[in-house]
């Protein structure tokens, strides 16, 4: 009597007694004896075979180094090289791909790209998790993500397996923190250049400080009265200045002769005692906006320390919220907010209901629109 043979595993299929491979990659029939007639064995042996032969097609003839493709992503995501960035994303947001993935470095210097999957990352988001926030970890896989991305689109490799853990890795949104009136005062009462105004612009507006430092007067249509702005993520959206006293703001701005800035410098940079250089930056663009309102709030926090006043500190940032939730206690509609705010889902703006009453609520769902 005949002995049954065993049922062939995925991937193989019986030529004899002996199990041969049977799959394709890219078209290409792969079949070749896996010397055995175990299918356990079989199976093992023809996944080994599937990745040797995937590294091979995919990565010229031998499994790629992560790091050989980092390289070429770094040259495909700078762009051109001159004094203004033409790269595939902002400027901040190269840096900080970049430092994430100095982060990263660990785990996957040492490996071929091929080597890098679900289980790599899995271990990194464990890893990393234990050290920093979610909200670090999910920014570290989102530029993991992008170079991983890359590969595929070269062909590198056939699938990126970073996005089922960016899937997977749930951010906890900080709580929306909303500043004091009298706190706001202080900062638009001592702060130094024109950061008065940008915070009133912020107030007005809500939008974002990088943002306003990019605007240029010739962004402002006066005739519709409205700004067009150039925000998170090179998006370009048009905001109405009318509502909450913006375009009388935007208009009484002070311009530079000579510069096209909204909001400009109003010192000069350091220059050394014994350079000969009698250049100026005054007019120019504000240089590392963040770090300056900081120091600007310090130096209120100082003022407010030494003459005992109450004060609270607040970033840029929050702004931004204030304005959200005056715009909705005023009667505002959300989902103009959103609009104002480029919200690119409404929920997200939907948090700022939680600082209004039920009845509010109810008029920002359905209420006109607001003009001013």
């Amino acid at each position: 009597m005949a002995v049954r043979k065993r049922k062939a595993p995925p991937g193989t299929q019986w030529r004899g007694n002996v199990l041969y491979s049977e799959f394709q990659i890219k078209g290409r029939p792969i079949r070749v004896s896996l010397k055995t007639d175990d299918p356990a064995i079989a199976k093992a042996a023809v996944a080994r075979l599937k990745k040797q032969i995937v590294a091979d097609v995919y990565h010229g003839g031998g499994a790629r180094n992560f790091m050989d493709v980092l390289a070429e992503w770094n040259t495909f995501m700078t762009g051109k090289v001159g004094a203004k960035w033409d790269g595939q994303v902002g400027k901040k947001t190269f840096t900080r791909y970049c430092v994430s993935l100095i982060q990263l470095a660990p785990f996957l210097e040492d490996k071929p790209l091929s080597a890098i999957d679900g289980k790599l990352i899995g271990r990194v988001v464990r890893e990393r998790g234990a050290m920093v926030t979610k909200a670090t970890v999910k920014r570290d896989l989102v530029a993991l993500s992008s170079v991983m991305n890359f590969a595929v689109a070269h062909e590198y490799r056939d699938s990126n397996p970073v996005l089922p853990w960016l899937k997977t890795v749930k951010e906890r949104r900080e709580p929306i923190v909303e500043p004091r009136d009298q706190d706001i005062a202080l900062v638009i009462e001592h702060a130094r250049g024109m950061w008065p105004q940008l915070v009133q612009a912020a107030l007005a507006t809500g939008i974002r400080e990088e943002a306003l430092i990019r605007a240029k007067r010739a962004d402002v249509d006066h005739d519709r009265k409205e700004l067009t702005v150039v925000d998170k993520g090179s998006k370009v959206r048009v905001v109405d200045l009318k509502p909450m006293g913006g375009y009388e703001l935007f208009a009484k701005l002070p311009a530079f002769a000579g510069k096209p800035w909204l909001f400009w410098r109003t010192e000069d940079k350091r220059v050394r005692k014994d350079s000969k250089r009698e250049a100026t930056t005054i007019g120019d663009q504000i240089e590392d906006p963040a770090a300056c309102f900081r120091r600007e709030v310090c130096r209120v926090a100082s003022w407010a320390y030494e003459n005992g006043v109450d004060f609270r500190r607040f970033t840029f940032h929050h702004l931004r919220h204030k304005h959200a939730i005056v715009w909705l206690r005023e009667g505002g509609n959300i989902y103009l907010l959103q609009q104002r705010l480029g919200h690119s889902s409404i929920k997200q703006t939907e948090e700022y209901l939680k600082y209004v009453s039920p009845e509010q609520q109810r008029e920002n769902m359905h209420g006109e629109r607001k003009t001013g």
